[in-house]
């Protein structure tokens, strides 16, 4: 988000902005994949949270670039002597970035390099006894995602058209997350419905806290639990989330009435890819 906004205010024309920004967020998925090598689980984790609070006060304490606590005021993208001003325009824009990088995660999945990392996500021991280089695929993975987030971290800064390292704190990595687990682990399309649910939620909480007990209603810390809870029940009944559970109700509907007794009760298996079979 800050490199597309310095170089934006720069009069670099958007698509060399955006390239550029991507190409700097990966290479920091780099710096930490590299050492993150080493942990897995809750440990890399909280590796890459300690992370993201070092990068907040780097942002913080670099007024000269980014305008430190006063925040970074960016200019409208432009490009091929076009600028995007309004939102419909602004909207289309984002909605074709989208639809291209969805493709080619798609596509990447289907592609040697995706087959590795669901390989290594399913089992590393698994993934290294068939020949794959663990730690070189790991390094790629957190170099593309660190990519797709400095995209969507660019088109985030140019929807708000200001930006302060108070915008980027751990609220806000905690609601990524809750897309993720929520929509599906592992999916592309999980993303979407992650999206909606937590989108909508809110809105949902304030339609419903009016039927509720004042008591329960007009607390301060409603929605954050209900967060919470939502959170465990999806960790706790259905590890894969909505696509999941879509997945369950596409094949019961393919299978009906010739169904398994017991399709939607929750699967136990050593691997990730077979609860989605």
């Amino acid at each position: 988000a800050y490199a597309q906004a310095v170089l934006t205010n720069a009069g670099w024309p958007f698509p060399i902005a955006l390239a550029c920004a991507a190409g700097l967020s990966a290479a920091m998925g780099l710096v930490v994949g590299l050492p993150a090598l080493r942990v897995k689980g809750i440990y890399l984790g909280m590796a890459t949270l300690s992370f993201g609070f070092i990068i907040e006060e780097v942002f913080a304490r670099w007024e000269s670039v980014t305008g430190g606590n006063a925040g970074l005021h960016i200019k409208a993208p432009s490009m091929f002597g076009w600028t995007v001003s309004s939102g419909e325009a602004f909207y289309f824009l984002c909605l074709v970035i989208t639809v291209a990088a969805t493709l080619g995660l798609l596509n990447l999945l289907r592609a040697p390099t995706g087959r590795a990392f669901v390989a290594i996500r399913d089992s590393e021991i698994s993934a290294q006894s068939m020949g794959i280089h663990l730690a070189r695929y790991k390094t790629l993975s957190f170099a593309l995602s660190a990519a797709l987030a400095g995209i969507a971290g660019a088109l985030y800064a140019h929807k708000l058209q200001f930006i302060s390292p108070e915008q980027f704190n751990i609220l806000q990595s905690i609601d990524l997350l809750l897309m993720i687990v929520i929509g599906g682990l592992g999916s592309v399309h999980g993303v979407f419905l992650g999206a909606i649910f937590l989108i909508t939620m809110p809105q949902a909480i304030s339609m419903v806290k009016d039927y509720l007990p004042a008591v329960i209603g007009q607390a301060p810390g409603l929605q954050a639990a209900v967060y919470g809870l939502v959170l465990i029940g999806f960790v706790l009944f259905e590890p894969m989330g909505l696509y999941g559970r879509w997945l369950k109700i596409r094949a019961y509907l393919q299978l009906f009435p010739f169904y398994r007794k017991g399709m939607f009760k929750r699967q136990k298996s050593f691997q990730k890819s077979d609860r989605l079979k």
